[in-house]
């Protein structure tokens, strides 16, 4: 769906929401009765309505919960129905037996309260054949919705994935530089420092619903980069916040030195630099293994220049700082090198095609190139 498009239709009220639960009740009605005819038409769009998500794993899981509900739900009630007949005696049992075994498996809340709902009606259908079905119907209006999930997407989804991640490098290397007296302050930083790894946590989160969708297969290359770049990107997260932690320890006067300014600047660039490199399109006017080699460089300096004039307790303090600060390098070189051993064959891919349309086959444009030349 064209973003423009859906901006347009969120405006009446036409949300991507809504435009999947109308499709998926739909086409399951449709489906049921073109399969079954008149009978129980309406288990399969309702399936579809209460199942249909934000994402696809979402959808999934509720649409299992309600399928185990039906189905012990359903079973429980035919073993009682045989003995009894409908009334209060009849729809206690079935209740206690029914989300006494959900509660002592340890099912979702979900599925105990389908469960409960199955029993009754099953009960109260007894003769009709209800549990098939209902199981039957509600198959088909959870994999319809399923699929209706998987193709309905918002629009520009990994550009909005990737984004979330770029926002979240330049956040950290912020949160980074301000942890310093004279930057920020602690405070904020340690609130935008929440904030990029709250931005890297949905983007995660956003990448493994991707995998769900088809729209997932246009991206399988660079998805599979963003993985690896937001995964370096939350280790690097966990460091900074021991940074954090560890520059409060130490005493102002060593924390407030131009020397620790200037190698936590350093650090934080190559932080942002790795995000701007990787995650988005602009162009880089720094070399990031340059950027790299120069905050290694101002680390050791200041360590060895600070560690002469403190106590060997203040020593332990530093040395704790300054190896986190050398981890987080560590960390950024190696997101670099996957992300550069990564590019060489994403080049190559694009390449051959260009090739390819170029050259489309052995005998035609190539073949007259030679003749030609000969």
């Amino acid at each position: 769906m064209n973003e423009g498009l859906q901006d347009r239709l969120e405006k009446y009220g036409f949300s991507l929401y809504m435009i999947r639960v109308t499709l998926a009740a739909s086409l399951s009605w449709v489906a049921v009765h073109s399969l079954y005819g008149d009978r129980f038409l309406y288990f399969a769009p309702l399936a579809a309505i209460l199942i249909t998500q934000g994402s696809v794993k979402a959808s999934l899981e509720k649409g299992v919960y309600r399928l185990l509900g039906i189905v012990l739900g359903g079973t429980v009630s035919l073993i009682v129905g045989q003995f009894l007949n409908v009334g209060g005696l009849s729809i206690l049992l079935i209740l206690l037996i029914g989300i006494g075994i959900a509660t002592a498996c340890r099912l979702n809340m979900q599925a105990v309260s389908q469960i409960g709902v199955t029993s009754v009606l099953a009960l109260t259908f007894y003769q009709d054949n209800y549990v098939l079905w209902r199981v039957a119907e509600t198959l088909i209006g959870v994999a319809i919705a399923l699929v209706i999930n998987m193709i309905i997407v918002p629009p520009k989804g990994f550009v909005k994935i990737k984004g979330l991640a770029f926002e979240g490098s330049l956040l950290l290397a912020d949160a980074l530089s301000g942890l310093v007296p004279g930057g920020r302050g602690f405070s904020q930083a340690s609130a935008i420092l929440e904030r990029s790894g709250e931005r890297l946590a949905r983007s995660g989160q956003q990448q493994k619903e991707m995998h769900y969708t088809v729209s997932h297969y246009q991206y399988r290359g660079e998805l599979n980069s963003l993985t690896q770049a937001t995964k370096h990107l939350k280790v690097i997260h966990s460091y900074v916040k021991e940074i954090s932690t560890e520059l409060q320890l130490l005493p102002a006067r060593y924390a407030a030195t131009d020397w620790m300014a200037e190698v936590v600047e350093a650090t934080a660039d190559c932080i942002a630099l790795f995000g701007t490199k990787t995650l988005s399109d602009a162009e880089c006017q720094r070399s990031l293994p340059e950027c790299l080699h120069r905050a290694r460089d101002l680390q050791l300096a200041c360590f060895a220049e600070l560690q002469g004039q403190c106590s060997l307790s203040v020593i332990r303090d530093l040395g704790a700082v300054f190896s986190h600060l050398n981890r987080v390098l560590e960390e950024v070189e190696q997101a670099d090198f996957a992300a550069l051993s990564a590019a060489p064959q994403r080049a190559t891919a694009k390449a051959e095609k260009a090739h390819a349309l170029r050259f489309p086959s052995r005998n035609g444009f190539t073949e007259r190139t030679r003749f030609s030349e000969k």
